[in-house]
Parts: C-alpha cells; sequence; structure tokens
C-alpha cells in the first residue's frame, strides 16, 4: 500500500504536533492511520524513508537553505552531507506529471493575480467646473498661509458649488465640462485664470521658457512681469453664430492680456 501525504516541507527548527492522517492506496481501497513524528531537534526536518514511513532526518552542519521542494510530488530528504528532494512515495509517473502540471498552474494563478493586484484601476472622472471664486486674484494666488495652485484649490473649495475637493480649473477640464455638456449654452462664463503649461516663449526673452511656467504665472506664484511671464484665462462665451464657445486666452495685449498682475477670479472644478 503506497501513501498518499501531502508534502510537507519544514524549517529546521519547526516542531509538528502528532496528528492522524486518513491514507488510501493509490486504488482507493482501504486506509490507514499514520503518526506523523515530532521533529524537534534544530537540525531534524520531516521526511520520508524507503518504505513511505514518516521519519525525522537530521539536516547536515552547516545546512544553509533547504530546496524547495515540489509541492505535490516530492519530499524533503538528505543524502548525508545535504538536504535534498525526493519522489514522494511511489506515485507512478503519469500521475507525478499530474501533481506536477496542478503546480505549475497554481503558481500561474498566483503570480497573475499578483500582477492583476498591482494594476491600477483606469483614470476617475475628470474634475468639472463648478463656478468661479468670490473674489479676484492677480497671477500671485494667496489663502492664509497658502500660495499658487494649493492657494487656489484653498479658494475654490469655499464656493459653495465645488465643497472641499474643488481646485483651479485646467484647460482639459474645461474642455470636458463643455464636451459633455456640464457647462450649458445657457451659461456664461467670464474672463477666469485656468491652469496650462504649454512651454512657449512668448516674448522671446521670457525667464525659463521651457520649464513650463511662462503660460500660468510660475504655478500662480508670480504676479508682477520682470519674469515676462502671464497667466492664461477661459471665457465661456458668444461666437459666431451666436453659440457660446471657449477661448482661452494667454497674451499681454490690452483688453484681453492675461499679465500676471491682472486681476480676475479663478475657474473653479471639482
Amino acid at each position: 500500500m503506497r501513501t498518499k501525504l501531502t508534502t510537507i516541507r519544514l524549517l529546521a527548527s519547526l516542531v509538528v504536533a502528532p496528528l492522524m492522517f486518513a491514507c488510501g492506496s493509490e486504488t482507493g481501497a482501504g486506509s490507514e492511520f499514520v503518526t506523523v513524528p515530532q521533529c524537534g531537534d534544530a537540525n531534524q526536518v520531516l521526511s520520508t524513508d524507503k518504505d513511505g514511513r514518516l521519519i525525522c532526518k537530521d539536516l547536515p552542519a552547516g545546512a544553509a537553505a533547504l530546496p524547495n521542494c515540489k509541492k505535490y510530488s516530492e519530499a524533503l530528504t538528505s543524502d548525508g552531507a545535504r538536504p535534498l528532494c525526493t519522489n514522494r512515495n511511489n506515485e507512478a509517473q503519469g500521475t507525478r506529471d499530474a501533481l506536477n502540471n496542478l503546480e505549475s498552474s497554481e503558481k500561474l494563478i498566483n503570480d497573475y493575480t499578483t500582477r492583476l493586484g498591482k494594476l491600477t484601476p483606469g483614470p476617475g472622472a475628470r474634475a468639472v467646473y463648478c463656478g468661479q471664486s468670490t473674489g479676484n486674484t492677480t497671477g500671485r494666488i494667496l489663502s492664509g498661509t497658502a500660495v499658487g495652485v494649493a492657494a487656489a484649490a484653498q479658494l475654490c473649495s469655499q464656493v459653495a458649488a465645488c465643497g472641499n475637493a474643488a481646485k483651479m480649473c485646467s484647460v482639459y477640464d474645461m474642455y470636458y465640462s463643455a464636451a459633455t455638456g456640464v457647462i450649458t449654452q445657457a451659461q456664461t462664463i467670464t474672463k477666469s485664470w485656468v491652469f496650462m503649461s504649454s512651454w512657449q516663449n512668448f516674448s522671446g526673452t521670457a525667464n525659463e521658457p521651457t520649464a513650463g511656467l511662462n503660460d500660468n504665472c510660475g504655478s500662480y506664484t508670480y504676479g508682477t512681469g520682470d519674469l515676462e511671464w502671464r497667466g492664461t484665462a477661459v471665457k465661456w462665451e458668444a461666437r459666431n453664430n451666436g453659440e457660446k464657445v471657449l477661448k482661452f486666452i494667454t497674451s499681454n495685449q490690452a483688453p484681453e492680456g492675461t499679465l500676471c498682475s491682472a486681476s480676475l477670479p479663478i475657474a473653479c472644478c471639482k
């Protein structure tokens, strides 16, 4: 009778409590009870002898690591010099191959489960327009101790329709709001600050023209003109046949100019 046991791989210091397993033959006929020995010595591991009986076997002196035996078809043993894996019991080769395929399938499932778990969900709904800040500000936006886009978010959070998740709209938020009907033809949005980086050097002499600061007043921390930066503003107004359109402005030309010294409300999104 050949015993079918789940392979048990133990570190040398593990103590196994006495257990009783009901074991059947490979033909499924009959059963017997097998007592699992207690391998209490730190230099011993649970193994099998040549007849398939469970025994405690000493690890070789100085053994640093145990081999990674196949989960269903191998058991940990030793040749007296080193720990090694041996075929568990006396399964037929076809049975052993099936068990090894089962282990490979489990590893693939676990691997893909891990990979899928690391995948982040796709982007959520884009922020949409919810109103303008109640007051105007230059291109240096302040709120308490906050400055720049962080201060803009604080000012937008004070807009009743926006709430705590509000922030300054980007040009893409405004496009999304118009494209999805959040902004309607019945509305009008006067010139308001929005965030944009296009890496343009409008004047030809602007400071750090390739740093993405030149059309957002240095992330809205700058309110004068010596660096020749400017901001970006948006309007939702009637053009051509009277239909409302988005108009984005970044210019130093009056009256539409968006110099950082200009005083405008903030377009807020949530």
